[in-house]
């Protein structure tokens, strides 16, 4: 926020609140800033996310990305320093890793009961199987 748009929306506070009650409002805004800030680091430390973005290896590029919305790495020119990390993105083993199978995957067995063949249709005078939905055309339905 800009100085001027600090200065407009004083004087914005001071026309709606009054200049009598503007500071007490003031000190409890600030007072619950203060609350929220502790009650963020609280949560913060009780949640161990900053031991999990350590050893995860994100601080840094989380700094990068800090970096680029400040100014300081040009969006253009592709920095040097940024690499990927390779194993971490593309990992060899592991439910991530390429080729990977689904953690739920129920394997096939067939059963005993697959050896047979299925049961053919009995030709009742109705529509052939198959054809009313287009599946099979009238000379691939089956007929006993």
């Amino acid at each position: 926020m800009s100085f001027g748009e600090m200065v407009i929306l004083g004087i914005i506070a001071l026309v709606v609140v009054g200049p009598r009650r503007l500071p007490s409002m003031l000190r409890s805004a600030g007072q619950l800033i203060g609350k929220v800030r502790r009650m963020a680091m609280e949560i913060r430390t009780e949640s161990g996310i900053d031991e999990i973005l350590d050893a995860e290896g994100i601080r840094s590029e989380i700094d990068n990305f800090r970096r680029l919305a400040a100014g300081e790495i040009p969006p253009d020119e592709p920095a040097r320093t940024i690499l990927p990390d390779r194993e971490r993105e593309y990992p060899a083993v592991g439910c991530d890793a390429y080729g990977a199978l689904s953690e739920d995957l129920v394997p096939y067995v067939p059963s005993a009961a697959a050896d047979e063949p299925p049961p053919l249709a009995i030709d009742d005078g109705g529509p052939s199987v198959g054809t009313d939905s287009g599946l099979l055309p009238p000379s691939a339905a089956v007929k006993n």
